[in-house]
């Protein structure tokens, strides 16, 4: 701890860019040289693929041979009613998977910190951890199974039931994709989002507790006032990441719960729909940077909202 703490007082006394200091840690920079090529190459380089929101875009004749629109497209995806459809359903679908998926792992977290039994306890995290390492082309796929006419939830209710109950087709009712949405989606990251609470929770001091204890307080006494209130940062600094997706969704797991009964548009789907299916990229493309800019806009204001309030921001 003394020696991170000098390396620390050392790098804040200007040695960080010195060529000592670079050479000490080199190893560590040249792996980060991989991420950043990755972010380079995928996420500066194809910038200038925005100017196709602002084209009537041929492959053919590229960007400078393409007709200049200015704001036709983006004009077009607020006046059509498919992509104007697409952006509400998004905002709706996330603002409730929010609401209910941000506060559970929270909660979750804190219950697992109550197990004192560590083999209870390992085995909870594991068990709650596994569905985040499926893809949701194979959640998907279960959850057709299991819903399916002659699936495990039709058999359970004829059996509950008794042998003239009608067998449903959940997958084709258009009222229970967001609520088999949000299921599968808090089912799949629960128990991996936790992880940073637990953390967190591991890194409270442990006095704090014991003073609690002195003035008489219980263990939910101790959650409210000690627990709590330690973590809080990390809280607020996730929920300004979070609102950053706002405008961001789940397409595997959208596209995937789509049938022919069921046609519930987001803006994922849309880009897809437009710029690989029908190769519209310039609308595709203008719906994306919509996406980004309204995504952008909303983390700032909660970011700087929250610097206000709570004096803890990204920025």
């Amino acid at each position: 701890m003394k020696q991170v703490t000098l390396d620390n007082k050392k790098a804040a006394g200007g040695e960080r860019l010195s060529f000592k200091y670079i050479k000490k840690r080199l190893s560590f920079y040249i792996m980060l040289i991989p991420g950043l090529l990755a972010v380079f190459v995928f996420s500066y380089c194809t910038m200038p693929g925005i100017l196709m929101a602002f084209q009537d875009y041929d492959f053919v004749k590229g960007f400078f041979g393409s007709e200049w629109v200015g704001f036709r497209h983006i004009h077009d995806i607020f006046t059509m009613t498919t992509y104007r459809t697409a952006i509400i359903n998004t905002i709706v679908l996330n603002t409730v998977t929010i609401l209910i998926s941000f506060s559970l792992p929270i909660i979750f977290a804190l219950l697992l910190n109550e197990i004192r039994d560590g083999i209870a306890k390992k085995s909870m995290q594991t068990i709650s951890y596994l569905p985040h390492f499926l893809s949701w082309v194979s959640i998907v796929a279960i959850t057709y199974s299991l819903f399916a006419r002659d699936g495990f939830i039709n058999d359970l209710r004829v059996l509950l039931l008794g042998q003239g109950t009608e067998r449903i087709m959940f997958m084709a009712q258009p009222r229970n994709f967001v609520p088999i949405y949000i299921g599968l989606y808090i089912w799949q990251s629960l128990g991996w989002d936790s992880v940073i609470y637990l953390a967190a929770i591991s890194g409270v001091d442990q006095q704090l507790y014991e003073a609690v204890k002195i003035d008489g307080g219980n263990r939910f006494s101790q959650v409210i006032h000690v627990t709590l209130p330690s973590i809080l940062p990390t809280i607020i600094v996730l929920f300004i990441l979070k609102m950053g997706t706002m405008f961001a969704d789940n397409f595997d797991l959208v596209f995937g719960l789509q049938n022919a009964y069921v046609d519930f548009e987001v803006i994922s789907t849309v880009v897809y729909k437009s710029g690989i299916k029908q190769a519209n990229y310039s609308m595709a493309t203008a719906m994306g940077l919509i996406q980004g800019v309204f995504g952008f806009i909303l983390m700032a204001a909660v970011n700087v909202a929250s610097r206000k309030i709570s004096e803890v921001s990204l920025w």
